[in-house]
């Protein structure tokens, strides 16, 4: 029997560290107001901007985004607009006076002095018109964002909005030269620009999304508009070409003027002018089912950039999810939009609710967040509102829920 040498008997394991308890609360958002509530409002709003000449609008508007952030609650407390009328109203005199004025005496004195070549120095401002644009869209985000504040902190909207005001520019001429194509990439890079500079408190806010997961829906939404085109035309055609053939027989046949052109007052042409209302008619009700039918398919692909824009943004421990669908998008605007022209846009407020009250009830969160270790923002607060933001009227193609 051979001699085996036994070692020492093995060391114990080390005991494992003691897990730190995990701190913070979950994140619930929750809608609380009265859609229809503000039907009222909408007259009120109405009736004061009238009686002052446009002045109030600028209270109206202000009174409304009260209003929509008191009826958003984030684990059942409310959110607190703090802007004021007075604010927006200062902000778009310097605007008005600064840059609006300036740019129509200089396009007035080119026309007077210059005659036809005026033009020319008009289309020449023009890129810099949608340079300005795009910096209007950023600073009337940075006010917004510096108004809402909730359990007293408030957010902040930091970069450059000259660097975004650039980035729109060449994007939007690029993107012209690729027929659309570049759409995805260029919503993509707009959006992480802006997401990645906005805090809450001192804590920002985090997007790592990238183009490529929405180019399939794009894809459907392009390639399916072309298609629907097509096929819209070659309907139309089919239908509407026989039926104009009466028409196109009474003018064969109608007498002609100097220029050879044929008389469209003769009693020939005029017998079908009725035929003729109801091919325009007709022509116009295509053009319309083939905008409608193209809408809910860009709505597929505008349902998929926001829930992917939600889904990849962060705060701390925080992860967002936001359940929209495509056919529900488009009867949103496309209801919306009706109302608010129909009615004037008097009921432009219960627009704007029903449009909050949509994405609210559809967005949650997973994750915990530490409330209380967060401090208060620094960010330099204007004393002036969205100056170039009311002298392009950004507002008028989106909604307060949606760029705060």
């Amino acid at each position: 029997m051979s001699d085996i040498t036994q070692g020492p008997p093995p060391l114990p394991a080390p005991a494992a560290p003691p897990s730190l308890p995990v701190t913070g609360e979950p994140v619930a958002f929750s809608w609380a107001g009265k859609t229809w509530g503000l039907a009222g409002l909408g007259f009120f709003n109405l009736f004061l901007t009238i009686i002052t000449l446009g002045i109030y609008h600028f209270w109206a508007k202000t009174e409304v985004r009260r209003r929509l952030s008191a009826s958003i609650r984030v684990n059942g407390e409310p959110l607190e607009y703090t802007g004021t009328g007075k604010e927006l109203f200062l902000g778009f005199l310097i605007v008005l006076f600064a840059i609006l004025l300036p740019f129509q005496l200089a396009l007035f004195g080119a026309n007077l002095y210059l005659g036809p070549a005026g033009g020319i120095v008009a289309f020449l401002i023009l890129p810099f018109f949608w340079y300005l644009y795009g910096v209007a869209v950023y600073r009337a985000r940075r006010y917004r964002r510096s108004r809402l504040r909730w359990r007293g902190v408030r957010g902040a909207l930091a970069g450059s909005s000259w660097s975004y005001g650039w980035h729109n520019l060449w994007t939007s001429v690029v993107g012209s030269m690729t027929y659309g194509w570049l759409t995805p990439w260029r919503d993509n890079m707009l959006h992480r620009e802006t997401m990645s500079a906005t805090r809450f408190g001192d804590r920002p806010f985090k997007y790592l999304g990238k183009a490529g997961p929405l180019y399939p829906t794009y894809a459907l939404a392009w390639v399916g508009s072309l298609v629907l085109l097509l096929l819209t035309l070659g309907f139309a055609a089919a239908v509407l070409w026989p039926a104009s053939q009466p028409l196109r027989d009474a003018i064969a046949h109608a007498p002609t003027l100097d220029n050879g052109q044929p008389d469209w007052k003769s009693p020939e042409i005029k017998a079908h002018w009725p035929l003729i209302a109801g091919l325009i008619a007709a022509g116009y009700g295509f053009l319309a089912l083939y905008g409608l039918i193209a809408s809910v398919l860009w709505s597929l692909f505008y349902a998929r950039e926001y829930r992917y824009f939600t889904g990849e943004t962060a705060l701390e421990g925080l992860r967002f999810n936001l359940e929209v669908k495509g056919w529900s998008l488009f009867w949103l605007f496309f209801s919306n939009t009706l109302m608010s022209l129909l009615t004037l846009t008097i009921l432009s407020p219960v627009a704007e609710a029903r449009v909050a009250r949509y994405f609210v009830n559809r967005l949650s969160s997973e994750g915990l967040i530490d409330f209380a270790a967060i401090q208060q923002s620094q960010a330099r607060l204007s004393k002036t509102g969205e100056g170039l933001a009311e002298a392009f009227d950004v507002e008028a193609n989106s909604y307060f829920i949606l760029s705060i």
